[in-house]
């Protein structure tokens, strides 16, 4: 993704560097218990217009306006007027994804960078969502942690959430924290995370996709 030229950091934001959301991503949303992991494109365009689109095999995406993003004290936000969800991003870290908040719901989404995506075809007002079309990850080693015997004698729980990057060979790489809950739980996440792989894919079909996995720590999963 090449960013676009111009792009101003807000005022009074304190930050040196900000992360440049102008151009299109390939997203994971996450969080959302009736959909589970949702696989989509967001384009954020220099007019300050979101579209979104599902993730196709082939063809070209059809986009769906979502509504316009501002940047507010170095965070980036913006409305799915289709979902209600309302979409924050920290742009002081390295990949575009924060959170989602409906009345009821809290997620999660992250992503990378999406190259070579079709911005022509759109359709105003709704996506046309064709779930053939959706490109998914088909774990092949799904390694599991191992319970810290520190956190077993404390009697400690938690929960961590990693999203990452998958190469087309099905390597996992980039790894970044998104929840963790203790330190503790850190080391053991990312072990098991790079000792999974998924399967393969025609890098044709894209040369990356963003992924997560959450990792449950229950001393009732132990005994």
């Amino acid at each position: 993704m090449t960013p676009a030229a111009g792009f101003a950091q807000p005022a009074g934001s304190g930050a040196g560097n900000l992360l440049d959301p102008i151009g299109v991503w390939s997203c994971v949303l996450y969080g959302n218990p009736a959909l589970g992991e949702e696989r989509v494109l967001l384009s954020f365009a220099p007019d300050q217009t979101v579209r979104t689109a599902r993730h196709q095999q082939q063809g070209t995406p059809v986009w769906a306006s979502s509504s316009r993003w501002e940047i507010q004290a170095a965070t980036l936000e913006f409305t799915d007027s289709r979902s209600g969800r309302r979409f924050s991003a920290d742009l002081t870290r390295a990949r575009l994804g924060g959170e989602w908040r409906t009345l009821n719901l809290l997620g999660g989404w992250w992503c990378s960078p999406a190259d070579d995506v079709d911005l022509g075809a759109s359709a105003p007002g709704s996506a046309a969502a064709d779930t053939e079309n959706v490109i998914s990850l088909i774990p092949e080693v799904m390694a599991t942690p191992t319970y810290p015997i520190q956190a077993i004698r404390e009697a400690k729980e938690g929960r961590v959430v990693l999203c990452f990057v998958v190469r087309s060979s099905g390597e996992v790489f980039d790894p970044e924290f998104l929840e963790l809950s203790d330190e503790i739980f850190r080391a053991p996440s990312l072990d098991a995370l790079m000792r999974s792989r998924y399967q393969a894919w025609d890098s044709r079909r894209g040369e990356s996709k963003p992924a997560c996995r959450s990792f449950i720590y229950r001393l009732d999963y132990v005994f």
